[in-house]
Order: C-alpha cells, then structure tokens, then sequence
C-alpha cells in the first residue's frame, strides 16, 4: 500500500507516495511560496538565469548542437551553472540543502541535477532524452504528440504563471529524496519547483518520470490560479495530465481502487498523504475525455473549490451538475464500454469488485464511504423493480447489451433485462452513508 511521509515546514506540508505494491506514481507538496528572481551564476533554491532560451522550438531545431535533429543540450546557456534546492529527506523528515548543476536548458525549462547523481545514474544523454519528451514531443494518445509534455499541460489546463519562475521556465530538480517521494512540487522552496528523484525514476527518460513530471507540472499551473483547492481535486486532475499526455503508468494504483472502490479517497477530505491515485485517474481521465481542454481549463481556473467549483466549472461549458457526472463516471467504469458510450477510452478500467449477486426477492444492506462505490451484479431476466434506500444516497442501475440503459433507483424504478443482459446496481453517497437495496 501507499505510504506518506508528512513534515510540517511553518504552514506548509510534503507528502511522499508509493503506489500500493512496488511501482512508483507521483506525489505533491503544497503550493510555492514567494517568487525569487535568482542571479546569474545561481540562487538559494533556486535555478540558474540566462537571457537567453538555447532550447528547441517546436519544429525541433536548436540554436546550437543536435543529436540528429533533436537538440543536444550541452550547448545551453545555462549548462554548468550551480544552484541549490531544498530537498525533503523521507527519512529524516526534514530539508537539506543539495548542491546541483544545470545540465539543459530548453525553450520552456531547466533541467537540473544534483551533484551527487551526475554520472552516477543520471548522464547527459538521459538528460536530452528528458527535455525532448518534456518539451517537443509525446506518445500517440496524448492531446498534440506533436508537442511535449509542458505545452500539452498549457494547452488542455492553462498557462503557466511565467511571473513566479526564473526565466518564466519551469525548474525540474532531479534529486534523491531518500525515500520521500517520487516526484513532489516543492511547497517551500523559494518558487515552485518540481523535485523528480533521480534514484528511483529511472530511466530519467522514461515513461514513468514523464508521466510524473505531467502530473506535478500540472500543480504549477493549478497553483497560479487556484492555490488552495481541496486536494481531491487538484490531484484528480493531476493524474488527468497524465492522460492528457499519453501516459498510462498508474496501473497498480488503478488497480487498488477497482478491486476495492468502497475507499474514501477523496470527496470526503483527505490530505495528501491519504489520496487514492487510482480514483483520481479514473475520475479525472473521465472529466478530461468528457468535456476535453475547456473543461479542464475552466476547472482549473474556477476559485471555487471542492464540488462547489466543479459545479460552476461544469456549469460554464454546458455540463450538468458535478455530481451527475460523477454517478455517470460510476456508470463508464463498471460498464467499461467507451464504444457504447460509457468507459474511458484511454485505458481499460477492467473488472471492478463487487459486494455480490442480486436477483428477484434478494436485498442487500450496508454503508458507503464518501466518493465510494458498492456495487452489485443484477441477475435476471427481467423486469427487475430495484429500490435503493437511504439518506444522502444515490445510486445507478443499468444493463449493457446492444447499448447501455441506465436508470436511477433511489426510490424504486424498473430495469428491463434478458438473461444473458450483464446488468449492476452501484451505491455511492457525497458523505459516508448507509443504505438498503431492495430488488423484486
């Protein structure tokens, strides 16, 4: 299972993440602090300045050498430049200074690596590999493949607030955390930062440190419009900038919640130390498929927060009620049909775990927790009466067959099915719940 690492620095909190058996996922510390210009040569955690980007434009050419007709980052303004960072250590608990070096430079970043890992894990080629897919390019999937992972994050969530970074780019300190997280978005350093930890994301070029770096770009962005979200939210759609490039990586994560969805993982308010990052791809993979770049922009830019803000996001680009839309989300990823209209095309939700079989004369009791789901198999054949009681409740039933048919039984309502019809009745509630099904 996941585990989180809290340390308090003034008002501010790290959280480290593990997935839940052995493969990594991301994690997010709180908003950044006070902006810094730096200096030239270096500044207090802070990157390296340069006047000028030495990056690649989007076509890939550079201003100076390449790797073919991808850019070879040694040549960057920026290169051999020291800085500092303030990097959480997950077993002390506590920050210590790290001495690092820039070692690229792009049009929209700084990619840079702690002294200690430099040619001991991490070199110069898995460095270009990083900037490229950062900056020029993602896999077939992602919203523009033509485009690399931090334009595809301002393209489908917002801009970056240019104002708080040095050089308006993005620092990327690739770090050993000592076990305190994947990847974090520094909360105390002098400006938002992202931390990737060079020990553990390997190949730094890889899918997994991509996906990451994704998702924690995705915090910069949300922080300079929104910086207090309740952080079901902001990590939901953290893990929908995973989508939103390409990158399918929480599998173990996924898997934790399908098999066991009656979690509280969110809605009910939880911390980062406590976030299911299998309910946040689910939920925001399908916000993001469902209403594309206008509705992840909006949600990201609506001050609101909690369902209040996604009402009002949803709400601006002609959506129902959050709440809706999460009792369909309900309905995609037990169905797990997108061609019918219900599932996320992205990636298979597969199998989610049941509570048990109802048919004719059977009912069943029991208690949900907030954003949770207790889902039974409808046995037929019909008409099924199916009536799910309790306060605060609310429920879906549908059968799937040539095409979904869904219907609300809070109440009592009729759900026509043939025998061989795979049909399912779910409960979930806003607040932990008890309920009753009733079918006949």
């Amino acid at each position: 299972m996941r585990r989180c690492h809290l340390v308090v620095i003034g008002s501010l909190l790290a959280c480290g993440e593990d997935p839940p058996s052995s493969q990594g996922s991301s994690s997010s510390g709180s908003d950044g602090g006070s902006t810094t210009s730096g200096s030239v040569e270096s500044s207090s955690t802070g990157a390296p300045q340069s006047s000028s980007s030495g990056g690649a434009d989007s076509s890939g050419s550079s201003s100076g050498g390449t790797t073919g007709e991808l850019p070879d980052y040694t040549d960057s303004p920026c290169w051999g430049m020291p800085a500092t960072t303030l990097v959480y250590d997950g077993q002390t608990h506590q920050t210590v200074e790290v001495p690092a070096t820039c070692r690229a430079e792009g049009d929209r970043a700084f990619v840079i690596v702690a002294d200690t890992l430099w040619e001991n894990g991490i070199d110069q080629a898995a460095v270009n590999g990083f900037m490229h897919r950062y900056e020029l390019f993602t896999p077939e999937g992602a919203f523009d493949p033509s485009q690399g992972v931090i334009r595809n994050d301002e393209a489908v969530f917002g801009s970056l607030d240019a104002a708080q970074l040095p050089g308006g780019k993005v620092s990327i300190f690739v770090v050993d955390t000592n076990g305190g997280g994947d990847g974090y978005l520094c909360g105390w350093c002098d400006y938002p930062q992202l931390h990737l930890d060079g020990t553990v994301l390997t190949p730094l070029d890889g899918d997994d440190a991509l996906s990451i770096a994704a998702h924690e770009s995705y915090h910069i962005i949300h922080y300079g419009y929104d910086a207090d979200e309740e952080p079901w939210v902001d990590e939901s759609l953290a893990q929908a900038a995973m989508t939103a490039n390409g990158f399918f990586t929480d599998d173990e994560w996924l898997d934790d919640f399908r098999l066991d969805p009656d979690q509280d993982w969110g809605p009910g308010g939880v911390d980062f130390g406590s976030f299911n990052y299998g309910a946040g791809l689910i939920w925001g993979s399908y916000l993001y498929e469902r209403g594309g770049a206008a509705l992840m922009t909006a949600i990201t830019a609506e001050t609101a927060n909690d369902w209040a803000g996604l009402d009002a996001a949803l709400a601006s680009v002609g959506e129902p009620d959050a709440w809706s839309v999460f009792l369909d989300m309900g309905v995609a990823m037990i169905a797990d049909r997108p061609e019918l209209g219900y599932g996320i095309e992205a990636f298979d939700v597969g199998e989610v775990g049941r509570e048990g079989d109802l048919a004719a004369g059977d009912g069943a009791s029991g208690g949900v927790f907030a954003g949770g789901f207790d889902v039974y198999r409808l046995v037929g054949p019909g008409p099924l009466d199916v009536t799910v009681g309790g306060t605060g409740v609310a429920a879906r039933a549908f059968r799937i067959a040539d095409d979904i048919v869904v219907i609300d039984p809070v109440g009592g309502a009729t759900l026509e099915l043939d025998a061989q019809d795979d049909a399912f009745v779910f409960v979930t509630a806003q607040q932990n719940a008890s309920y009753t099904i009733d079918v006949q």
